[in-house]
């Protein structure tokens, strides 16, 4: 897949192309994804991505402090790229953009500089400077730039819609069922090994302080989970935790720490990925690290047999 923020760089003629953020790449995205990639093969055109970077929220400033994002630009790209789009174009969105019409971003972009033969958008996306551009818009503009419009129905699950905003609802709340279903696949997180205060190794049960790749990464409520810690091209039976660590600090900060099952290598400074499967438990206050300690056993059976391991 060509990935590129210079439109300049796109030479193919006629592409049919999707607009959105994609935050999550889930299954409703998918659907939207998919109906382009049908689209340009029935019609002999590239397939391309119109997104945007970074997120209009964090731009415009609105609840900046507690919005997170399901997908880093790079994991984004990746999942895109899986479903066989052949061109992604990433706008770089700033205050300036945000300005723009929504008629201008269709005249200048859409028809003027990539001349697109098809556009494909989800049943609720809109575009432009306060949200003005929207499916109806661009059916109206179908006779300017010869082009035909698709909208695509919502993805449900059990009656809902699929929502980014529902599957970062369901993260914090610990719901890994419903944001993995919704998602398709296990929530994934990346980021850099820490050291730590090695509390943890002190009772058998060394763990690796994981420092996520971006900020504004959406974290899974606090609680123990068990994961798998991908690792060098290796995958390997975890159990983690997100929160304060009570039970040893009363007043630390939030932290994720991972305790990868059977693996004793140092690997500070070293990148790893997590794949959430199933929260196991709340996080909780234990009168001594002694009965930390046999917790922690009882997690890491139930931690095995939710991975399926022996």
């Amino acid at each position: 897949m060509l990935v590129t923020k210079d439109y300049s760089q796109i030479d193919f003629k006629g592409p049919v192309a999707t607009i959105g953020f994609f935050d999550g790449v889930h299954l409703g995205h998918r659907k939207i994804l998919q109906r382009t990639v049908d689209k340009a093969k029935e019609v002999g055109k590239p397939s391309m991505v119109i997104t945007l970077w970074p997120h209009p929220r964090i731009v415009l400033n609105k609840d900046v402090e507690s919005f997170r994002l399901l997908n880093t630009l790079e994991e984004k790209q990746k999942l895109i790229s899986e479903l066989g789009i052949d061109a992604m174009l990433i706008l770089d969105f700033t205050l300036s953009f945000s300005r723009q019409s929504a008629h201008h971003f269709v005249q200048d972009m859409l028809i003027g500089r990539l001349g697109v033969s098809n556009l494909v958008i989800g049943y609720n996306h809109v575009f432009g400077h306060k949200g003005q551009g929207n499916f109806q818009l661009l059916k109206e503009m179908e006779p300017q730039g010869n082009y035909k419009t698709f909208q695509v129905d919502p993805m449900q699950i059990d009656g809902v819609n699929v929502s980014s905003t529902k599957i970062r609802v369901a993260l914090e709340q610990g719901n890994l069922a419903l944001a993995n279903q919704m998602l398709s696949r296990p929530y994934e997180l990346s980021g850099t090994i820490e050291g730590g205060k090695q509390i943890g190794r002190s009772i058998g049960y060394p763990t690796a302080n994981i420092a996520p790749s971006n900020p504004n990464k959406q974290i899974p409520g606090d609680g123990v989970y068990a994961v798998w810690v991908d690792y060098n091209g290796v995958s390997y039976p975890s159990m983690l935790n997100v929160g304060k660590n009570p039970t040893v600090s009363a007043n630390s900060d939030r932290t994720i720490e991972a305790h990868i099952i059977g693996f004793d290598k140092n690997i500070y400074d070293e990148q790893i990925t997590v794949r959430f499967i199933e929260k196991i438990r709340e996080e909780e206050v234990f009168p001594s690290l002694d009965h930390l300690k046999e917790q922690l056993a009882k997690d890491k059976i139930t931690t095995l047999k939710v991975l399926g391991c022996k």
